[in-house]
């Protein structure tokens, strides 16, 4: 499921980002005995950002920052609502679209290994099943490629952002929600928004038929899938659980009770956003391990498939999102992120190569999250 702000707050990047920014970001984190500045330091400066962040105050939070290599720190504030449950950078989060990067990650490891082209188009990788849904509704498949898919530029509807998907889960929350209703209310409840390649239109369709693409390719399960090509045990990215299918249980008593609308939604069908747009469960130490993995060159084989990930080459002008990720300025600042449904963020600042992860326990407070996790991240460069 999309997080709303993250898409708003993305539709002002602009297609900015310099060559230097971009070969920062794809330079190996360097090797310290110690960090640059002492954590304490570091410490004191996130102190600082979140006291001066306090109009609205932050209801609920946790977060966790790495810097230099390997070097991190953690804060969290505990919420009432959650009590007596304690709040802390290892409590686990649905994290929503914060997946996404997960799954466009282990779909260029794929192309890596010669199994996906990008410039396939769907018609050729999707099941029949799937592909007389779509093209019942207009959908030019043999148009649209696994890239445009990837920067949600295929001009896929997206069924989580309609009106009747969050008044139905509100109605009967915990249902459950197959990968063929989701795409079979993109096809009920939308049309096409435009042609493919021809601009950015964010949609959470378009990552569930990646997940289903994943499992077709590879002849496994998704949560397996991932697990396994994006080295998770090798690269140390724990806590970081697919809530259905996964060879790794979630611990319930570890999982935050997160609120929308002032609605306790821990006992929500985990179907309602599953399926490679959603599904993790994760931690903020969990997220950030996996951004530091990822811009420290230990998840793909080549450097070139990370440059591939963040470029904008071939992309509609003014796309915020590039393949599984969004790039944003903050105050001429570049960082690649990706936020989630329920109130989670993670960043990483290239100059600095400075990796934010945080979580709120109130939807509302996604905002302010950001504020914080970017603020940090401008000081960073200074």
């Amino acid at each position: 499921m999309e997080y709303a702000m993250d898409r708003r707050c993305s539709q002002t990047s602009k297609k900015t980002i310099s060559s230097l920014f971009v070969a920062l970001s794809l330079m190996a984190l360097p090797v310290t005995a110690e960090p640059t500045k002492p954590l304490e330091t570091h410490h004191a400066l996130m102190g600082q950002i979140l006291s001066a962040n306090q109009q609205p105050p932050l209801t609920g939070f946790a977060l966790h920052v790495i810097v230099d290599d390997g070097h991190a720190f953690s804060t969290a504030k505990q919420s009432k609502e959650n009590a007596p449950q304690v709040i802390n950078p290892n409590s686990l989060f649905r994290i929503a679209s914060v997946t996404k990067t997960f799954t466009a990650a282990t779909v260029l490891r794929l192309h890596e290994e010669g199994k996906l082209n990008l410039d396939t188009t769907l018609d050729k990788l999707i099941s029949d099943d799937f592909f007389t849904l779509l093209e019942s509704d207009g959908y030019a498949l043999d148009k649209m490629t696994l890239k445009q898919v990837l920067s949600h530029t295929a001009g896929l509807y997206d069924h989580a952002q309609s009106e009747q998907y969050l008044a139905g889960i509100m109605a009967n929350p915990q249902q459950d929600i197959s990968m063929r209703e989701q795409i079979k209310r993109c096809v009920e409840w939308g049309d096409p928004v435009s042609k493919p390649g021809e601009r950015f239109s964010y949609s959470d369709t378009g990552y569930v038929l990646l997940g289903h693409i994943i499992e077709r390719v590879t002849d496994l399960p998704l949560p397996e899938a991932v697990r396994q090509y994006l080295s998770f045990d090798k690269n140390h990215i724990e806590n970081v659980i697919w809530e259905q299918g996964d060879t790794v249980a979630v611990d319930e008593s570890r999982r935050v009770h997160q609120y929308l609308h002032g609605t306790d939604t821990f006992n929500w069908s985990p179907t309602v956003d599953l399926y490679g747009g959603g599904g993790l469960v994760a931690s903020p130490i969990g997220m950030a391990k996996f951004y530091h993995a990822l811009f420290s060159g230990k998840v793909f084989k080549h450097p070139e498939t990370l440059e591939l990930m963040l470029s904008d080459k071939g992309l509609p002008a003014d796309s915020p999102y590039r393949l599984g990720i969004f790039a944003k300025e903050y105050n001429g600042t570049l960082v690649y992120q990706h936020g989630g449904f329920w109130g989670t963020l993670v960043m990483y600042e290239p100059t600095s190569q400075v990796v934010v992860a945080g979580a709120v326990t109130q939807q509302k407070d996604y905002g302010q999250l950001e504020k914080v996790m970017s603020d940090y991240l401008i000081l960073q460069t200074k």
